[in-house]
């Protein structure tokens, strides 16, 4: 038998504590990875969806799953979108979608919207503590309108929920919920944002009681926008020479003088 004196015990479980704490500290990279699915577009008339990607800080990703370009914005498929609970336990699942719509320069964004489904089911007898409940809320930011960069411009937040509890049995029942973003009423009539930064979180969340069950999931999501046409700025040439005229003009105002 190995004899270690009380120097080595001490030495040795300290490095075991400061790995232990090591291991809890460090998040799982499922958890904290962000996919990237790239550029989509141009959908007609021309819009590009740029730079989509997805994130979780609650579960492992993909959530959404990777989007298809369709006439008028995006369209995904979520697998594994979704939050149970039993016996008295809650769980929340967040994910997040970030992109950047952007004009073709003779189109620009309108509005967009974001629409979802999916069904929740309810086991046992309880009472308000079992739970389903699904949130949105839209961040974005105009920057660049008529297809010039400006500061950008912060538009409110929008959001929508949805939620269900017992008592009252729910088997595969269907939910929904839909978000607007009005982007043309922040801007004076006659500009058009022809660039928007958008951030959509998304959240689904269950609780239970010792003696029930709760789960709801996620089926489908698409972005959905309306575009709208950027009025004629005029060629830089014709700037020019409309600025020559008038200097023109004012030459021989003064000579007549």
């Amino acid at each position: 038998m190995a004899h270690y004196n009380l120097k080595t015990l001490l030495a040795r479980g300290a490095a075991l504590c400061a790995l232990a704490a090591c291991l809890v500290s460090v998040p799982t990279l499922s958890q904290a990875a962000t996919i990237s699915y790239g550029d989509f577009g141009p959908v007609p008339p021309g819009i590009m969806f740029l730079d989509v990607k997805e994130s979780s800080g609650t579960d492992p990703v993909p959530l959404y799953g990777p989007p298809s370009p369709f006439a008028t914005g995006l369209n995904f498929s979520p697998v594994g979108f979704t939050s149970s609970a039993a016996g008295g336990s809650a769980d929340i699942t967040d994910g997040q979608l970030n992109f950047t719509i952007m004009g073709n320069g003779l189109q620009g964004v309108g509005s967009f919207s974001l629409s979802e489904f999916g069904d929740y089911t309810f086991a046992g007898f309880g009472g308000a503590p079992t739970y389903v409940a699904a949130g949105a809320t839209i961040f974005a930011t105009i920057t660049e309108v008529n297809n010039l960069p400006v500061a950008p411009i912060n538009i409110p937040a929008a959001n929508a929920s949805f939620s269900d509890s017992l008592p009252g049995p729910a088997l595969a029942t269907p939910w929904s919920l839909g978000v607007l973003v009005d982007v043309g009423a922040m801007l004076p009539v006659g500009d058009v944002a022809t660039k928007v930064k958008v951030v959509i979180n998304n959240s689904l969340a269950t609780g239970s009681e010792p003696q029930t069950a709760s789960f709801i999931a996620k089926k489908g999501f698409r972005i959905d926008l309306v575009p709208v046409e950027v009025q004629n700025v005029p060629e830089p040439s014709t700037i020019v020479l409309t600025g020559l005229a008038v200097c023109g003009l004012g030459l021989a105002a003064s000579k007549r003088r």
